[in-house]
């Protein structure tokens, strides 16, 4: 009786714990529900203020946007080798290796917080940092070594003195491309165009013509066709090699750069292309303002030779520039006019830019035996032609336009790359020599 007792008490203590849990199921499913109800009647409360009030709701659209854009906590990861041959710094190593743990491959690794790692920065900052230098690559086959604070330098704006602004003023050459569609006109225009004077036979010194040596051999054999033309005052005729129109306007720049004696070449040419592609006809044009081509050649060398005779007449070389050199500055006044991009408005007229000063200068030291080069890129911010020099040699650069002040100066005077401020080159100049002496 006593034990089936105690079976009863049992069951009856069995059954009030399941009331309890069922009990208790009861209430955490009308808790969940109750929070549901809650979550629900506040966002029709939000709703509704966001619809009754629209600063309202921009403000929790900004709200939302900035925890969305919140950046994450930067971790950052300081592998630290384990001792070695470092001397000092190894043993620091070691110090902290062994506070953070042996890994099982000797060394460890030290996760710090964004926050940890400002602390450590701010106590570290007092202390003098070593400049490493980095690297900076510039093209496949340099590699440039720059310390940090030299990027930073170069980001500063260059600020030109004010005695070089407004003193460049060069205009390279400005082709105009003309599209024959016309099978019969172009047939025509084939007919009607010759080759001209090719020049074969031509030959050009690298020491004097740098920019025909920088061609391939296409491009010289239309570099002589060019010269030989325009030797001969004809403008017009088919081109002997057949080219894309970049290079044929690097060949017809190339023959301007190397003859300045080519004055009467205005910074105009047309090239007529067939329906096809083929070029058909090349057409120079010349300086109008000169009238009688012929005539103000005759003009031209006139003038030349006085300088050339005065020059000649002293004992070196230098002295013969110095003496072009000032010749042109106390002889110019710096002013654009119809020819100012040519040698003639220099050695003949009194006014010119920096074009003239430069093709001047390169005609009248060619003239007396002294290598010369027209130099062109950008000066002051803007368009400029100089000269590069070879004396004996070494090559330097000369501005006899920016050494046109009041009295002459001569910052620009045979200086080297470095020393050339504010000049950098462009085109085909990048291949002239480098003034390094």
């Amino acid at each position: 009786m006593a034990k089936k007792k105690d079976k009863e008490e049992v069951s009856e203590e069995v059954k009030e714990k399941k009331k309890k849990k069922k009990v208790k199921k009861v209430d955490v499913a009308q808790n969940f529900l109750y929070c549901i109800l809650g979550l629900m009647l506040g966002l029709f409360a939000l709703m509704g203020m966001c619809i009754a009030s629209p600063e309202f709701s921009n403000m929790i659209v900004d709200l939302a946007t900035a925890v969305k854009n919140a950046p994450e906590p930067e971790v950052i990861v300081k592998v630290e080798e384990p001792e070695g041959e470092e001397g000092e710094e190894g043993k620091e190593l070691a110090s902290a290796e062994g506070e953070s743990g042996d890994a099982s491959d000797g060394s460890s690794v030290t996760v710090e917080t964004a926050q940890e790692n400002e602390v450590k920065s701010t106590e570290a900052a007092a202390e003098p940092q070593e400049i490493r230098p980095i690297v900076t690559i510039t093209d496949p086959s340099q590699v440039v070594i720059a310390d940090d604070t030299a990027a930073e330098e170069v980001s500063e704006p260059i600020i030109v003195p004010e005695e070089f602004t407004g003193k460049s003023d060069y205009v390279d050459l400005e082709p105009d491309i003309v599209d024959i569609d016309s099978k019969e006109q172009a047939e025509q225009i084939t007919r009607q165009t010759g080759y001209g004077n090719t020049g074969d036979g031509l030959s050009f010194d690298a020491g004097i013509y740098p920019y025909y040596n920088m061609l391939d051999e296409k491009s010289k054999a239309l570099y002589r066709q060019v010269y030989a033309n325009a030797m001969d005052l004809n403008a017009a005729f088919k081109p002997v090699e057949q080219m894309g129109m970049l290079d044929i306007e690097n060949v017809i720049s190339s023959v301007s750069y190397d003859h300045p004696e080519l004055f009467w070449l205005d910074t105009t040419f047309y090239t007529e292309y067939d329906f096809s592609g083929t070029a058909i006809k090349i057409e120079l044009t010349f300086y109008d303002r000169l009238g009688d081509i012929q005539s103000a050649k005759l003009e031209f060398e006139s003038a030349a030779e006085a300088v050339v005779a005065a020059a000649g007449a002293l004992p070196t070389t230098i002295e013969k520039e110095a003496f072009v050199h000032n010749y042109l500055a106390d002889k110019l006044t710096y002013k654009h006019n119809s020819l100012d991009q040519s040698a003639y408005s220099g050695i003949v007229d009194n006014y010119t830019v920096c074009a003239g000063y430069a093709k001047s200068f390169q005609y009248l030291m060619q003239r007396l035996g002294v290598p010369t080069y027209l130099c062109v890129g950008r000066g002051a911010n803007e368009l400029h032609a100089w000269n590069v020099i070879n004396l004996d040699g070494a090559y330097y650069n000369v501005d006899c336009t920016w050494d046109d002040q009041d009295p002459v100066i001569y910052d620009f005077f045979n200086v080297n790359d470095d020393d050339n401020y504010f000049h950098t080159r462009m085109f085909q100049s990048v291949n002239l020599p480098r003034c390094i002496n």
